[in-house]
């Protein structure tokens, strides 16, 4: 139960915390059983409910499970399980958005928009003093 990894905390914030790093960070996986309320309690040198206090913040925030005399685990999908932890299939050909990255094939070419602004620079340079607002998008605006 739970190998070297140590919870800590004196608060049930800092306790619940503690394991739903641990489960974040793929330490705790799921399915791995949790120590009994007082056997924590004791541990830490806390108030039993103060642990109860945790594993129930732990529980609502789909964490862990508990199944009374059985124990507290952590659950099958722990809603703070790391990603590469998931394994969720995917098909091909489809784009990770969560990079940030848009599909090159649907950016425009810029070459020729930069060649002409570095044409409109050097035509008209843009000098402190100048007006802050182009006044063409002033107006618009």
């Amino acid at each position: 139960m739970l190998g070297e990894y140590r919870i800590s905390g004196r608060r049930a914030a800092e306790i619940s915390a503690s394991i739903e790093r641990a489960v974040g960070d793929g330490v705790l996986v799921p399915g791995e059983l949790l120590p009994p309320m007082r056997e924590l309690a004791e541990r830490l040198g806390v108030n039993p409910n103060t642990v109860a206090a945790a594993y129930r913040t732990l529980r609502e925030r789909g964490v862990i499970e508990t199944a009374g005399r059985r124990g507290s685990r952590v659950r099958s999908k722990p809603a703070t399980t790391a990603r590469e932890l998931i394994r969720v299939e995917v098909p091909p050909g489809v784009r990770n958005l969560s990079e940030g990255n848009p599909d090159p094939a649907l950016l425009p070419a810029l070459a020729g928009a930069f060649a002409a602004a570095a044409g409109e620079g050097d035509r008209e340079p843009v000098l402190y003093g100048h007006a802050p607002v182009e006044p063409e998008l002033a107006r618009l605006a």
